[in-house]
């Protein structure tokens, strides 16, 4: 079983969501999940807003559709800070 409990699982995710194993609203909810167990750190906050903006925004423009490119932007950002 995978744990998304740390930085590195947050990584992890950012990676399968890259690569194409991981649907990337699937990834950034998980991600966002890490970073709110980990008192939101700086690295995670923008999976934690993307995650918020998701669901429930569509009266202002934001749809899941809409998140996508910033959620691949952000899984790349995340994996370029900690290499």
């Amino acid at each position: 079983m995978q744990s998304f409990e740390t930085i590195e699982d947050a990584v992890r995710v950012a990676n399968e969501v890259i690569s194409g194993k991981m649907e990337p609203h699937l990834g950034c909810g998980l991600i966002a999940a890490v970073g709110e167990k980990n008192n939101h750190p700086k690295q995670l906050q923008m999976f934690e807003l993307l995650a918020h903006e998701q669901d429930g925004h569509e009266h202002l423009g934001i749809t899941r559709a809409t998140t996508l490119p910033h959620i691949i932007k952000a899984c790349h950002e995340l994996i370029a800070s900690q290499a």
